[in-house]
């Protein structure tokens, strides 16, 4: 069978129709093919578990790349919602918060990595890319056990599908387990917070200021339950969650603004 249109491009992979229920994910030329075969296991493992993730047929290899096949979900994403309606950005947002609680509210499968694995990971990356000095953002992460709590890694607008049975959550390849409140301030980094609302959301293409304020707002409020995270802590993560981004090669005066002077909740839009 041969791929059909494509439906969406990411910084990793294109997604294209197959046949008529599936979608193939074939990644670009940068991305290892184990990468596509650890996403399609993280999926299935965490679907396994409770989480709103689509299920993942098989990956077989087309034109010499291995390609994830998945079943198609049809609808618009929260983002292509939101800008269809920007008046509707708090509301969405604070559905995407109570989203994501529900997935934080699940262990997380053996099979996916360890949070402090994942960012120490990142933090090389981050330090041989931008700055030697972002590897010490390893001493920011608690000591001890981050706990077993299912983390998504990447959760924002754009990765939620809108279908008719509900929300589907998109791009597993991310997924973790560890603190919540890690999985949080990476969402909420995402969104703008911290500054980062200019050259950090090209996730979410048209994003405006006030939009993103209402975004955030809604979803902080849903997504702590009522109760905004302590922010010594929060700021703490969204340090972490910023030398994390930067080993993604996105927006690094404004990610590293946030790395050196930590600015926490008081610098969330909209608070």
């Amino acid at each position: 069978m041969k791929l059909g249109a494509i439906i969406g491009v990411g910084t990793r992979s294109t997604v294209h129709l197959y046949g008529r229920d599936l979608v193939a994910k074939v990644p670009l030329p940068t991305t290892p093919d184990s990468w596509t075969r650890f996403e399609a296991v993280y999926t299935a493992a965490v679907r396994a578990v409770g989480a709103p993730a689509p299920r993942v047929i098989e990956t077989v290899e087309i034109d010499g790349r291995l390609v994830g096949l998945y079943q198609r979900i049809v609808g618009p994403s929260m983002w292509e919602q939101i800008c269809a309606a920007p008046e509707t950005a708090g509301d969405v947002g604070v559905l995407l918060g109570r989203l994501h609680r529900q997935v934080l509210d699940i262990a997380a499968p053996l099979t996916v990595p360890r949070q402090r694995d994942r960012l120490v990971g990142k933090f090389r990356r981050a330090a041989a890319m931008v700055d030697p000095e972002l590897l010490t953002a390893t001493s920011l992460i608690p000591d001890g056990s981050l706990g077993t709590t299912l983390c998504h890694g990447d959760l924002h607008p754009g990765n939620v599908v809108m279908s008719d049975e509900g929300p589907v959550i998109i791009d597993w390849f991310d997924a973790c387990g560890g603190a919540a409140i890690g999985d949080i301030a990476r969402s909420s980094l995402l969104m703008g917070a911290g500054g980062a609302a200019v050259h950090s959301v090209a996730h979410l293409p048209g994003a405006s200021h006030q939009v993103l304020t209402e975004l955030h707002d809604g979803y902080l409020d849903q997504v702590s339950q009522n109760s905004p995270p302590v922010s010594v802590e929060f700021d703490r993560w969204l340090r972490i969650a910023a030398v994390a981004r930067l080993s993604e090669g996105v927006a690094v005066d404004e990610l590293m603004s946030i790395w050196r002077t930590g600015r926490g909740n008081s610098a969330i839009p909209g608070q």
